[in-house]
């Protein structure tokens, strides 16, 4: 059974991993770890996640990556995709050595995203009057996903003097390589959090 949102607020333990904060939900077939919470990086597994042995989310066909078939409050078991060997790590190990990127999971949901309003009209107005080079307001979105990645996205105004209505400016790279499910997922989770903060996506 799949962890809800209330199990992920409210099960907590708290770590310390390379002298920062860490926060683990406790749920028991699940991981979910938020280390470092004021710049924070999230790494989650489920069954049928990936753990590669890499100190990021890479598709190589050099490194070894288990398919998850069994997580507990103790363990993860994970299944070698060259060879079919059955692996069992020790949760907790396992959890901080996502952290301190000895292992790796792949992308498969997004954690969280923050939105960040740069810059007024006025404070733009003022600037041009003074002849000071400066950059038009804009939205920043930055989406975490459970592999401990962002992914950028930059919004402008459709016109000057708007302050809701916004198109995308230009975003990382690293979204154009998504697969198209993934993409959907950013689209549509990335929508929602615009559409509640009161901006409309032309």
């Amino acid at each position: 059974m799949s962890a809800t949102p209330e199990d992920r607020r409210t099960n907590v333990e708290y770590r310390t991993i390379q002298g920062r904060e860490t926060r683990v939900r406790t749920i028991p077939d699940e991981i979910y770890v938020e280390w470092r919470p004021g710049r924070p990086v999230y790494f989650g597994v489920r069954v049928g996640d990936h753990i590669k042995d890499a100190d990021r989310d890479v598709e190589s066909a050099h490194i070894t990556e288990w398919e998850v078939v069994e997580i507990t409050p103790e363990t993860v078991v994970g299944v070698n995709q060259k060879n079919g060997e059955r692996t069992e790590w020790d949760r907790r190990d396992l959890e901080q050595r996502l952290v301190t990127r000895q292992y790796a999971t792949n992308l498969s949901e997004f954690a969280t995203l923050t939105v960040h309003p740069v810059g007024s009209w006025e404070s733009y107005e003022a600037a041009t009057d003074a002849d000071k080079p400066t950059r038009e307001p804009s939205v920043n979105v930055v989406v975490f996903g459970n592999n401990g990645e962002k992914y950028g996205r930059r919004y402008r105004f459709v016109e000057p003097g708007e302050t809701t209505r916004i198109e995308l400016l230009d975003q990382d790279a690293s979204i154009e390589r998504l697969d198209s499910e993934l993409q959907r997922q950013l689209d549509e989770t990335v929508s929602q959090a615009l559409d509640e903060d009161g901006y409309t996506v032309q």
